[in-house]
């Protein structure tokens, strides 16, 4: 009997082409199964419904499901199945599936390193939870392909096991993608010659103990239980379903970490205590030799509202309401759609990343690391109704949505910089999400022009404003030189993939009154400043007067390649929107800042093979540093489609530097910082080797773009393959990577949203602009006709 959901035996953590249940043509994923671990399991859950992730030792792991979004994010660290049945010997036994009985620590931890930039430690580190000495697994094989989940058990019970659980994300469908919950597909097979009667248990440890816990039998096609909270509007409103689908099942409290009561489940499951919000299914079989069965559970959810706190117990915070309340009424409801449409919206699901693994312009690694690249939305994203405390600027069928920055690390919703990596995705698949978004940033600009760095959160420069998942608390915040660029560039994203001139009219006053804010803050430069920091003392909040690249060294000064390219590419942009828009006063101004700008890169910036760091000429301060990275404002022009930031042939002779140095010094991408003369610069802060992945597929897809696309995919898929096979950082996106050593190893960050530029690559591969992916028969626009809906 061979009825597995992917091979068995293939080599651990790399890429391989496999053949897999449900798919007409071979896949490309990565198997896991032992180590590297991945440090964060793959999440279920979709569009602003919060996740449950499943560990790849079989437990589950991070849960936002009911809301514990940050302070803490709940860690459950408990099994979610086991099984009794007759062991090899004979003998009645069970087993808890997993592949040990270890707890993984949260993360971040405070870093014990005095070089560590930020100091934290992501370290990943486990403990025993209580189970050791209990039957288990002897391994698992684990293959993430997200939204879906399979897993197949080597295990001494004579019944094998294989799960394919998954959540109903369907790019391009939004209100589906918001269905807040998962279903699990058990295989149950008996490979031997008798015939084996057991049962097999599904534990879920709920929303945690609570006084006045409700619990209510389901019978007929769910049979299972509802289990609520007993609270109303308000963080504490909690509920889910747990049900097996047209089948037989018993429901009972939850075994989580007790030991014994594993050690029973062949006689009953443990009856639930009063405050206990767990349940567990205990759903019998009976199997022929050489029979199989699949056993469907579904798991539905519903807590509708959130504190900007982070989590229920901050009543000190604002209260939000889930956009996805609005089409999901209750978890009963939920579970129904999922349980009666199971089938075809799993059929959906394969057929948009059958779009992606069969896609001739995209290498099978890349199909493989762009399908696992969307598990930052349900990790990430939050839609709040558009209800107070938000304004009633906020329409109702807009909502406000945001993404985190970085949840366990950062927590704060829509950093601007974030959203210009990471925001890509949801321009092309969800756009009512970003359109949503720009609006809360229109909304949120301050009379003179500067857009809100934040909607909420830690890095806020008023206290009232850094609860981490607010939504109505924006700041001036820092990193001025480059906000204005931020909101122009997502702007023109929006407007150009809908092709919606109406957005770019109700924008434009707004744009303009952002890019005169962001094209006068150092005026003394005159119109030169295009390519300068602001006046400094500009930013006396956070890490001063800085840009993306923050950390104190080398620092920023004066004229500045990086920072001044990005906003050539601003007003490359307003360029193209004030023709659009007939607006011809405004396109001069837009020509007199390029021409000042473009004599300013050459006089003060172009030293020979590359291009200065920075050169402040009053002070005669200079940064000599080759800096990987400079030359971002071209790619934001190549993307975008309009006229360079920089001369060709400038590019050209830099992005050789940049090659025969910054690339040359790492293994996995290309260091920040080089001296002139090809070393490791020894600078501070991030240190020597560090870069930022999202970075790095920039620096790779301006390569593709000008002339050297075989070295921008080798740069590109050097990362992905340090990220996920080196590392197993797959499902825990990495903000940096560790600069005191080249290892490729994470310095600092998680569920890094940035990382979605990812989405950016394949019109790169092709030399398109952003628009190119979703004309007829291009990538994007595969994708999202593979699975329509009814």
């Amino acid at each position: 009997m061979s009825d597995r959901l992917f091979p068995p035996h293939l080599l651990h953590a790399r890429w391989h082409s496999f053949e897999a249940a449900g798919y007409s043509e071979p896949v490309t994923g990565i198997v896991y199964r032992g180590e590297p671990r991945p440090t964060c399991g793959m999440p279920l859950g979709g569009l602003d419904t919060g996740c449950i992730d499943v560990e790849p030792n079989g437990m589950f792991g991070y849960s936002t499901i009911f809301n514990h979004l940050v302070e803490p994010r709940a860690l459950l660290n408990l099994p979610m199945l086991g099984l009794a049945c007759r062991g090899e010997d004979g003998a009645e036994g069970s087993w808890i599936l997993v592949s040990d009985t270890l707890g993984k620590r949260d993360t971040p931890q405070p870093s014990q390193s005095a070089v560590t930039f930020p100091p934290t430690d992501y370290a990943p580190l486990y403990d025993e939870i209580g189970l050791a000495g209990a039957a288990i697994a002897d391994s698992i094989d684990y293959w993430g392909h997200y939204p879906v989940l399979d897993m197949e058990f080597a295990c001494a019970a004579p019944v094998k096991v294989g799960v394919r659980a998954w959540s109903p994300f369907i790019p391009g469908d939004t209100v589906t993608s918001m269905a807040p919950g998962a279903v699990f597909e058990i295989h149950l097979r008996n490979p031997g010659g008798a015939a084996q009667s057991g049962s097999l248990v599904f534990n879920f440890p709920g929303f945690g103990p609570q006084e006045g816990v409700q619990r209510r039998p389901l019978t007929g096609p769910l049979q299972g239980v509802l289990v609520e909270s007993g609270r109303q509007g308000d963080a504490w409103e909690m509920a889910y379903v747990l049900a097996v689908v047209d089948g037989d099942a018993a429901d009972g409290g939850a075994l989580n970490a007790d030991r014994e009561a594993w050690g029973q489940i062949a006689n009953g499951l443990p009856a639930p205590s009063q405050d206990d919000s767990g349940a567990s299914l205990a759903i019998p079989f009976d199997l022929a030799a050489g029979e199989s069965r699949t056993v469907r559970v579904v798991l539905a959810w519903h807590a509708p509202h959130w504190r900007a706190g982070g989590a229920p117990a901050h009543e000190e915070t604002e209260l939000f309401t889930h956009m996805y309340a609005r089409y999901y009424a209750d978890a009963v409801s939920t579970a129904r759609f999922l349980a009666d449409n199971h089938e075809q919206l799993l059929q959906r699901v394969i057929a948009w990343q059958e779009a992606l693994y069969g896609a001739e312009e995209v290498p099978g690694w890349l199909a493989d690391a762009l399908i696992n690249n969307l598990h930052l939305i349900p990790e990430c994203s939050i839609w709040g109704q558009a209800q107070p405390p938000i304004g009633a600027w906020c329409g109702e069928e807009d909502g406000l949505f945001g993404l985190n920055e970085c949840p366990r690390g950062c927590p704060q919703i829509e950093c601007l910089p974030c959203s210009f990596y990471g925001n890509i995705p949801l321009v092309y698949f969800f756009p009512e999400a970003a359109l949503s978004t720009l609006r809360g940033y229109k909304a949120y600009q301050y009379a003179d022009g500067r857009p809100p760095w934040i909607f909420g959160g830690i890095t806020a420069t008023v206290e009232a404003n850094r609860p981490g998942y607010g939504l109505s608390a924006p700041d001036v915040g820092y990193q001025t030189v480059l906000n204005g660029a931020c909101y122009v560039i997502m702007v023109d994203r929006y407007w150009r993939v809908s092709g919606d001139d109406a957005a770019l009219a109700e924008f434009w006053d707004s744009l303009k009154l952002c890019n005169d804010f962001s094209m006068n803050l150092r005026p003394a430069y005159g119109l030169a400043q295009v390519m300068a920091m602001p006046t400094p003392g500009t930013d006396s909040h956070g890490l001063g007067d800085t840009e993306w690249f923050e950390a104190p060294e080398p620092g920023w000064k004066g004229y500045v390649t990086h920072a001044g390219g990005v906003r050539m590419a601003q007003v490359q942009i307003m360029r193209r929107m004030a023709e659009a828009m007939g607006d011809d006063d405004y396109r001069a101004r837009c020509d007199a800042w390029l021409e000042a700008g473009a004599a300013a890169l050459e006089e003060h910036l172009w030293a020979g093979d590359y291009y200065l760091n920075f050169n402040e000429p009053e002070t005669g301060q200079k940064s000599d540093l080759i800096f990987g990275y400079q030359l971002d404002g071209q790619w934001v022009t190549d993307w975008h489609g309009v006229a360079g930031a920089f001369p060709p042939a400038r590019v050209e002779r830099t992005l050789q530097t940049v090659a025969d140095n910054n690339c040359a010094l790492s293994q996995s991408g290309a260091v920040n910082y080089a001296t002139a003369e090809g070393e490791p610069a020894k600078v501070g802060g991030y240190g020597t080797f560090s870069y930022f992945p999202p970075e790095l597929y920039m620096l790779a897809m301006t390569y593709m773009y000008n002339g050297q696309q075989a070295f921008g995919r080798d740069l590109l898929q050097r990362c992905l393959d340090n990220i996920s096979c080196k590392w197993g950082y797959t499902w825990d996106a990495p903000n940096t990577v560790r600069g005191d050593a080249d290892t490729g190893q994470r310095a600092f960050g998680a569920d890094y949203y940035q990382n979605m530029m990812l989405w950016a690559a394949p019109a790169a591969l092709r030399e398109e602009d952003l628009t190119g992916p979703m004309q007829a028969g291009g990538l994007v626009a595969r994708v999202i006709d593979a699975g329509p809906g009814e």
